[in-house]
């Protein structure tokens, strides 16, 4: 190493300690000062959302599927719904109308009924019915307007030779939504493409025909998910054998998936087919059964009648990730109500029927929520309407029924006709349905609960 080499690297040597040398005074004298020490307690406010407006959307008309020939896959209205919504003052609440831009109309689409959150009423009832009677559609349904959610369960509906089912999604927000059906049937799940992300523009209707998801499918049930708004949902049923229509239905949503489920209300009619055979005939009152659980489950149902009195138990253990149906035995007509307990939650409902030629009517009956606050049930016109309600409490409980105060004792029902809108007031949790039956013309909806109002809540702030 020469002279100059030397010399440079001694002075790097020395310039690097001199650095550190700093560098470890520095450090010493801050460890010597008192730094100042700043904190902040997280203060707690309370915070109380403004209250949103009640939002309730109908089905809207009954659809027929491929009546003109020329387009085998389009949809037209058949004739229009009547609507009835009533608030728990009295007033009548005023429709506005989704687009449906699916259906092969000019008339406008499903109705929209909107009670203002700081307006003198608290809460809305509201709903549809339609009969129908052509070469292709024959029969009554009715529906609940319900409130929109993210998720729906709709245990309903056939894909079976002769069978037609849509499914209807309705939108009525300001924001478009994805949404995925997924079927499971008497087979298991079925794995297709053509039910996920289903574009739901804002402010419209769009119908799905459950063939094109589950084709041939006997006992499907729908699970309906929906991401970047809520929406609602129905499945639309009809029946035709060979050339004649044999019913129609529109099926709302149940309760999700739990371990103890109750179906009120289900009406079982004189005209019930009677005979007792092994083949499947979806016109023999039935119990439909889902475990979403992926797991073994034994579900036990109790059929009571409106006394409450146990008169048959139903013992199945439903197959692993696929819908059974079970025949409800020789029934005698009669209204019951059926209670499950299930060892995994499971989503259920019941199929009856009124006849047992090729002609006749059937009803789906859903699996009914809670309702512990007071409700108004406004039901659309049609024959022999009445309001069910039924106790699934072990203890007796009173319920205002308008001006009436009724006892019902526990596991029963009571039936009152309905011949306008009406205020029910609970003292306890009340399971609640509308049925119609009359002339050949049967149709059932369950009474669902608004969704929460606006509670306070607790804000950290720092």
């Amino acid at each position: 190493m020469t002279v100059n080499k030397r010399l440079r690297f001694g002075m790097r040597i020395g310039a690097g300690a001199a650095t550190a040398f700093g560098l470890a005074v520095i450090v010493g004298a801050a460890l010597l000062v008192d730094l100042p020490h700043y904190s902040a307690d997280a203060s707690q406010t309370t915070v109380t959302p403004e209250a949103a407006d009640q939002l309730r959307v109908c089905p809207g008309s009954l659809l027929e599927v491929g009546k003109d020939a020329a387009a085998a896959t389009a949809l037209t209205p058949v004739g229009d719904a009547t609507l009835a919504a009533s608030a728990d003052d009295g007033s009548a609440v005023a429709p506005t109308w989704l687009n449906a831009p699916d259906v092969s109309s000019d008339d406008h689409g499903p109705a929209i009924l909107t009670l203002p959150a700081e307006g003198p009423s608290d809460t809305m009832g509201a709903s549809q019915s339609q009969s129908v009677d052509s070469d292709t559609l024959a029969g009554f349904a009715a529906a609940e307007c319900q409130e929109t959610s993210s998720e729906a369960w709709l245990v309903a509906g056939s894909t079976d030779i002769g069978r037609t089912s849509l499914v209807m999604l309705n939108n009525p927000s300001g924001v478009d939504a994805t949404v995925d059906i997924v079927v499971t049937g008497e087979n298991g799940p079925i794995d297709s493409p053509n039910g996920l992300g289903i574009l739901v523009e804002a402010g419209t209707q769009k119908v799905v025909t459950l063939a094109g998801i589950a084709p041939n499918t006997i006992t499907p049930v729908v699970h309906v998910t929906s991401t970047g708004a809520d929406i609602q949902s129905w499945v639309q049923q009809s029946s035709i054998r060979g050339l004649v229509p044999a019913g129609i239905e529109m099926a709302g949503r149940g309760t999700d998936p739990s371990v103890s489920t109750t179906i009120p209300g289900v009406q079982i009619y004189s005209g019930q087919p009677k005979k007792s055979t092994q083949e499947y005939d979806d016109r023999r009152p039935s119990l439909r059964v889902f475990s979403p659980s992926g797991k073994p489950t034994h579900v036990s149902a109790t059929v009571s009648d409106e006394s409450g009195k146990s008169v048959s138990t139903i013992d199945v253990d439903v197959a692993t990730g696929a819908v059974g149906e079970y025949p409800l035995g020789d029934l005698p007509a009669g209204r019951y109500s059926i209670h499950l307990e299930s060892s995994q939650p499971v989503v259920a409902a019941a199929r009856t029927s009124v006849a047992d030629d090729k002609t006749g009517d059937f009803s789906w009956f859903a699996a009914a929520p809670d309702l512990d606050a007071p409700f108004v049930v406004d039901a659309a016109s049609g024959p022999g309407r009445s309001l069910v309600l039924h106790n699934p409490s072990d203890a007796e409980m009173t319920v205002e029924i308008g001006s009436q105060s009724v006892t019902i004792d526990a596991q029963a029902s009571h039936v009152s006709p309905l011949e306008g809108p009406v205020t029910v007031t609970p003292d306890a949790a009340v399971l609640a349905a509308v049925s119609y039956a009359g002339g050949g013309s049967v149709s059932s909806f369950t009474i669902t609960a608004p969704k929460p109002a606006s509670e306070p809540i607790d804000v950290s702030v720092r």
